[in-house]
């Protein structure tokens, strides 16, 4: 992890260089320093009932392995996303998967499974903004590509856990002709069968429908968040523009980066804006307003939910 750690920390400050090459930094001050207060305070209560939604959804995907109720999952989907901005490699999924498993009691292979099904509807969704946004501006190449890899991948994915859902049973036929020792053959089909139950929504209409439509939606709170801070610096792109830019940001944290997704999420950011016409030094103080406000209200409300827990920062480490 360590070696990651560097190579994520290399990357962000190549971004940041390349990001903030040719920007005066008291202008940028200056530029800060004028933003309308009152779009982003609209843009933050919009993105709270994003994060309740993410919570509900969550818990339905959760229903095939156990009951919980949204705001109860609430505090330990904040941990694992707080979690995603301090350690690297998006550590904070397993961080949620752990502490799920430990407070509600259930595998921790199971509650990793929900996530997993939560990062398919997430990236369906993001796509879906990807092909809406296409219609309206020419993406470039490379965004593009990384929007038929995303979707490419995001497909794969849903054939396998279909496939190992079906064929389940082969596969534990073939474990036991294996030479592997009776003991890692039980713990082995035991973890293949909790995963599989974790994941049973993707077979299921009603649980596919509700968790597509409620992605959609926080997807498309993602770009009316990005759209009232932009109207917070007077830039007055079409609405459509707010979802170019979070195609862009999607992609930024697909990327090997340190933790907070420092310096790709400015780079890929400031990039967008430029190809909507936005000159760069009116795109990084709108970026950095936009990183910084969701970092905040993502590390408050994650440092309120280790407090509710009883966990410290350190523990959140060990359990990476």
């Amino acid at each position: 992890m360590r070696k990651s750690l560097w190579i994520g920390i290399l990357v962000a400050v190549i971004c940041l260089y390349v990001a903030f090459r040719g920007i005066s930094l008291p202008q940028l001050g200056i530029a800060l320093s004028h933003a309308h207060p009152g779009p982003i305070f609209i843009a933050l209560a919009i993105y709270v009932i994003g994060y309740f939604l993410r919570a509900l959804r969550w818990s339905i995907l959760l229903k095939p392995v156990q009951a919980i109720k949204a705001p109860r999952l609430l505090g330990v989907m904040m941990i694992g996303y707080f979690a995603n901005n301090v350690l690297p490699l998006r550590m904070g999924e397993f961080v949620r998967a752990h502490l799920c498993g430990k407070k509600f009691n259930i595998s921790r292979t199971a509650s990793l499974g929900s996530i997993l099904l939560e990062r398919i509807f997430d990236t369906l969704s993001f796509l879906s903004t990807f092909i809406a946004a296409s219609f309206l501006y020419p993406f470039p190449r490379y965004m593009e590509k990384g929007a038929w890899l995303l979707g490419g991948a995001c497909f794969l994915v849903i054939i396998a856990l279909v496939f190992i859902r079906i064929y389940q049973h082969l596969f534990q036929r073939l474990i036991e002709r294996t030479a592997v020792p009776p003991v890692w053959k039980i713990r082995i089909k035991e973890l293949t069968s909790q995963f599989v139950h974790s994941t049973s929504g993707m077979t299921q209409p009603r649980y596919i429908i509700e968790a597509l439509l409620l992605s959609l939606i926080i997807w498309m709170i993602e770009g009316t968040f990005l759209y009232c801070v932009m109207q917070s610096f007077e830039i007055h792109l079409p609405y459509a523009g707010a979802f170019f830019l979070l195609f862009a940001l999607g992609l930024s944290v697909t990327l090997p980066q340190g933790p907070g997704y420092v310096g790709t999420f400015e780079l890929f950011g400031v990039t967008a804006l430029t190809l909507l016409g936005i000159p760069k030094e009116q795109a990084l103080p709108v970026i950095l307003t936009i990183h910084g406000t969701q970092f905040l209200f993502v590390c408050i409300l994650g440092s309120l939910g280790l407090w509710k827990e009883g966990l410290s920062f350190q523990s959140l480490a060990a359990t990476s």
